[in-house]
């Protein structure tokens, strides 16, 4: 008869080490989605909790306006993605190179990252109003004729707010571009110019392409930050307006659930948010994959 083998303790040592920070995930992540869920079937109304099935998500789809003007306010808003990716990557290349006072522009470019996003929303909501600060200086310097009122008028509120989007979180990617430019290989660059190869050829031909894996993560990145994690600077600057034409996702989700207490549309809305974002995340991963297979 064959002896018994039993399994030893020690294989549930790691399990046993992880288990709080399950617990704490399940606690934080895992039941208030399930919740969300759950409530995004249901319209309250007078303290009564009332089935609608996919009622919500219908609505939501196919007739609520200001929803549709806040998914596309949010589309319009990628559009700072190629903006972050250029800039980024151009002022690490800069800030890699040897020269003068590299420090000193460092910390110029990283200070608005540390800058609160409540304090940069009530900053630039005061300098780009009709009598502010910056149409101030265009008055003086002879440029009046681009007056504009920056967070008042529905043609220009939105971009407004997406170049200050651009001001605070491009440190963010110049250094994370830096650290990726740290680990390319000089022999690279050695070669190419003993090749003849100038600035722009070796960022282009070799930092470029040795960065394409910061790259995908950095698209990613900003895709879920703009998507959903701008709400501040909209709520600060212009709570939507004018004529819902900074309105966004993660706002609308907000008024649903603390102005016009609807809290099942609210919870709708962040479903569709949230399968949105993961649906995007999975195909790019698939498509990283799939790629780094066929380089195999």
């Amino acid at each position: 008869m064959a002896p018994i083998k039993v399994k030893s303790d020690k294989n549930l040592v790691p399990y046993i080490y992880i288990l709080p920070s399950i617990v704490l995930m399940i606690i934080i992540y895992v039941y208030p989605l399930i919740r969300n869920i759950i409530n995004s079937l249901y319209r309250f109304s007078g303290g009564k909790a009332i089935f609608v099935g996919l009622g919500n998500y219908k609505y939501l789809i196919f007739k609520d306006t200001i929803t549709h003007a806040a998914f596309f306010n949010n589309f319009k808003i990628l559009l700072v993605i190629p903006v972050f990716l250029v800039l980024s990557i151009f002022l690490a290349v800069l800030l890699s190179e040897k020269i003068r006072f590299t420090k000193i522009y460092q910390a110029i470019l990283f200070i608005p990252y540390v800058i609160s996003i409540v304090v940069v929303g009530i900053v630039f909501t005061r300098m780009l109003r009709l009598d502010g600060i910056i149409n101030f200086l265009l008055d003086k310097i002879g440029l009046d004729f681009l007056i504009r009122d920056w967070l008042g008028h529905p043609k220009y509120a939105l971009f407004s707010i997406m170049g200050v989007i651009v001001w605070r979180e491009l440190p963010f990617g110049i250094l994370l571009f830096q650290a990726g430019i740290s680990n390319i290989n000089e022999e690279l660059y050695e070669a190419a110019r003993i090749d003849g190869s100038n600035w722009w050829q070796n960022l282009i031909h070799i930092t470029v392409p040795q960065l394409k894996h910061v790259i995908s993560f950095y698209l990613v990145y900003n895709f879920m930050i703009l998507f959903s994690w701008i709400f501040t600077y909209v709520y600060m600057m212009t709570r939507g307006g004018p004529v819902n034409s900074t309105m966004i996702l993660e706002l609308r989700i907000f008024n649903f659930a603390f102005k016009e207490s609807v809290m099942g549309m609210a919870s709708a809305l962040s479903i569709l948010l949230f399968v949105g974002i993961f649906i995007f995340i999975y195909l790019q991963f698939r498509i990283r994959r799939t790629t780094m297979e066929e380089n195999i």
